[in-house]
């Protein structure tokens, strides 16, 4: 629920160590008028200090990584999966790879650096250390691939897997002995490879350790050739010095360097294309724009490239990003001139030195891990939040003052009225950027704006009407504007309707009326790809204000009378399919209470972002006799309507029941949807309950989904090449999950 609107908009690129740092941060003392939102194409964002030790098998992939989805959620924070692609300073516009531009107030960029892949043939034939998701799946391929030389002729006659690592600074050498330590572990035959272009490893660490380093590799059969300048990969070779060394797989680990795209940013850049930023880790050129981590450049306090950095600037960010957007004064951030360094070495051995002192050993190693494990608790053991905001309670005036209210007393009375109409240039500003879907059938609409939209029925058509509307269920106004369009369009999708026309009633948190534009812009941008897919024009609407974002939809659906799906008419001896995995009700329960993956929210997106049309029109293919859609009665709430109104009863199997991932764990955990309760009243409708009641499936029965599949009877011999029709459009998780029956004397539903 909103307590104060929102004024300005900080959004953060990227999910490196110091914005997930500065997401935490938020959670426990947020700015009331300020809203947050984190912009990452991963979930998982990877923390490279506990990099090797996963690539040596120390650690697994959840301890290394933080779930940035499940993170923003907790600590009340938006998140947006894309890649930026653009920035525009002059416009304060992002450019994203798959949905319409972001619009910031305040924008910080830590978006970490990748190796430098300017040497010929690392683009086709090398694999860079960075960006970490790529690597590791690379990493995972070449583990099969030593398991199954292992068994192959080659290793028979003790030819080894050549693996070669370009790149001999710390990275490359923790990654090289991480990867011969898990080699070694699983008895593989493998010849590791290190080229450093240095004439020394580790030219900054003292000679003891130096000399420990070298004796390390010596011991554990790591050939390492310095002085190397590497000029060229191909497909088998890596060329340089007048050499060339075989691989059967290579890796690069070179020199850091900074994102393309930044290039045409108009941001001050320093050579090598990283952010110039003055002390309080501002863009030396755009006051409103911060960096932080490895693609920003502090001019007057110049550091190599190390996460610490990105650790130490976060409280500095944090507080800036919020003074920024106050007008308030901003603290510098003076980096310290020396710092801890530890170097994993394969196995629980590291090498560590702080100057002037160095030390190595087990030991080293535990206070590596030790560091290592107390960071990422940070992000894996989340506080619980009560219901009361911590931290500030009161609208800033500054933000006061640019919402055009005079006191906290004005803003209360504002709230009172979320009946409200959104202000008309709010409106107009939208509405000019639309371009709804120009249908034939429209003789007044968005384009000729009337008191009313006047609609054409053909004479061989029956208007199919539905209505629907939905809260918001992920703070993503450009995706919930598609949601709901889907939601309410599939309605006419289970009659097998054609959409023609839609009405929209929309509800927008009270904000300024720059949010509002942006909210309002995102949202109708996402609901006009859905309808425009589908050749439903949207001829109008109403909006208004409202504690939280809501969107609905009134649907005009045409249709020939004999293509018309029904919910009644199923018939004893039919199989009912569903076409959609259930679970979408717990796994935004879940997600709202920021307890949910973030991987198993995209996967319900995902799921749940897919039309029910082309499902329909398979189903009418084979003449299925009756056909509805599961949304908020759940699975069990609408086949009791399909069966009451087909005068039948019905056996479900209850291991068929589909379950999206994720859905069983967080059900087990006790977490479902507000509406679980009513649609569990339900159970009298099952003739058998007290055998299934602790089956893992059952609440699935209950389960309100938003976006879900459909449910049909379809003939029984028909069915199996119903299912390959509606696997081949995309329909993955369609399943037979039980049988019409005669209806039972006593409930029309039995559990099997």
């Amino acid at each position: 629920m909103q307590q104060f609107p929102d004024v300005k908009d900080i959004v953060l690129i990227g999910g490196g160590h110091s914005h997930a740092l500065v997401i935490r941060m938020w959670a426990m003392n947020p700015a009331p008028g300020l809203r947050l939102t984190l912009i990452s194409p991963q979930v998982h964002t990877p923390y490279s200090g506990m990099l090797p030790g996963l690539v040596a098998g120390h650690y697994n992939f959840e301890q290394t990584h933080i779930d940035l989805q499940k993170v923003c959620a907790w600590a009340g924070v938006r998140f947006i999966k894309a890649h930026a692609t653009k920035i525009n300073p002059e416009q304060q516009t992002i450019t994203l790879d798959t949905r319409p531009d972001i619009e910031y107030d305040i924008c910080s960029i830590d978006i970490g650096s990748t190796p430098n892949n300017s040497i010929s043939g690392f683009d086709e034939f090398a694999v860079g250390v960075k960006p970490i998701s790529r690597f590791y799946s690379h990493w995972q391929e070449l583990q099969n691939q030593l398991l199954q030389h292992k068994q192959s002729s080659k290793s028979k006659t003790n030819e080894p897997f050549k693996v070669v690592i370009i790149g001999g600074g710390a990275g490359g050498i923790e990654l090289i002995t991480a990867m011969q330590h898990w080699s070694n572990e699983n008895n593989c035959q493998a010849q590791f490879t290190l080229l450093s272009r240095g004439k020394t490893l580790l030219p900054d660490a003292p000679k003891a350790l130096q000399k420990q380093l070298t004796n390390h590799l010596s011991r554990n059969n790591i050939d390492y050739k310095l002085g190397f300048e590497c000029q060229s990969v191909d497909k088998n070779q890596v060329l340089g010095n007048n050499q060339a060394i075989d691989y059967d797989k290579v890796f690069y680990c070179t020199q850091a360097s900074a994102a393309p795209w930044l290039q045409s940013s108009g941001l001050d850049l320093n050579e090598q294309g990283f952010i110039n930023i003055n002390d309080q880790l501002q863009s030396r050129s755009h006051k409103n724009v911060f960096a932080a981590g490895d693609i920003s450049n502090q001019q007057n306090h110049p550091r190599p490239k190390a996460g610490v950095y990105a650790v130490r600037m976060a409280p500095i960010l944090f507080n800036n990003l919020i003074n920024s957007a106050l007008n308030k004064q901003l603290k510098p951030f003076k980096p310290q001139s020396d710092f801890l360094s530890l170097l994993a070495l394969g196995g629980k051995f590291a090498l560590g030195s702080r100057k002037p002192f160095s030390f190595s050993g087990g030991w080293a190693w535990a206070l590596k891990n030790h560091i290592d494990v107390k960071f990422m608790n940070l992000f894996h053991q989340l506080p619980a939040m009560g219901d009361e905001l911590p931290g500030r309670q009161t609208l800033d005036p500054t933000l006061q003052a640019e919402l055009g209210i005079k006191d906290i007393h004005e803003l209360a009375m504002r709230c009172g009225g979320c009946g409200g109409k959104v202000g008309a240039s709010v409106l107009s500003d939208v509405l000019k950027n639309l371009q709804p879907y120009p249908h034939k059938d429209v003789l007044i609409g968005l384009s000729s704006p009337d008191d009313a939209a006047v609609i054409n029925i053909p004479s061989n058509k029956k208007l199919v009407q539905t209505i629907d509307h939905l809260k918001t269920l992920i703070d993503d106004p450009y995706l919930f504007g598609k949601l709901s369009a889907l939601h309410a369009l599939s309605d006419a999708f289970a009659m097998n309707a054609k959409p023609q026309s839609a009405q929209a009633l929309v509800q927008l948190p009270m904000a300024s009326e720059a949010i509002q534009k942006r909210d309002m812009s995102q949202l109708m941008q996402g609901a006009l790809e859905v309808l425009n897919q589908h050749e439903c024009a949207l001829v109008g609407g109403h909006t208004s204000e409202d504690t939280q974002l809501n969107l609905g939809f009134c649907i005009n659906a045409l249709a020939e009378e004999k293509e018309l799906l029904h919910k009644q008419g199923a018939n004893v001896g039919e199989v009912l399919i569903l076409t959609q995995g259930l679970g979408t009700g717990a796994l935004f329960a879940a997600h709202m209470r920021g307890l949910a993956k973030g991987n198993d929210i995209q996967g319900a997106l995902k799921n749940m972002l897919q039309s029910n049309q082309s499902a329909a029109q398979i189903f009418h293919q084979f003449n299925a006799s009756a056909c509805t859609d599961v949304t908020g009665f759940g699975l069990l709430g609408h086949l009791v309507e399909m069966l009451k109104e087909s005068n039948v009863g019905a056996s479900i199997n209850m291991a068929n029941i589909p379950a999206l991932p994720g859905t069983m764990n967080v059900m087990q955990a006790g977490i479902f949807s507000s509406l679980q309760p009513h649609n569990v009243r339900l159970r009298r409708a099952i003739n058998n309950q007290d055998e299934y009641i602790h089956h893992d499936h059952y609440p699935l029965l209950f389960d309100p989904q938003t976006c879900g599949g459909l449910l049909a009877t379809v003939n029984a011999e028909q069915a199996p090449t119903c299912l390959n029709a509606l696997k081949d459009k995309g329909y993955t998780d369609s399943i037979i999950i039980g049988e019409i029956t005669r209806l039972p004397e006593q409930a029309m539903i039995t559990l099997i």
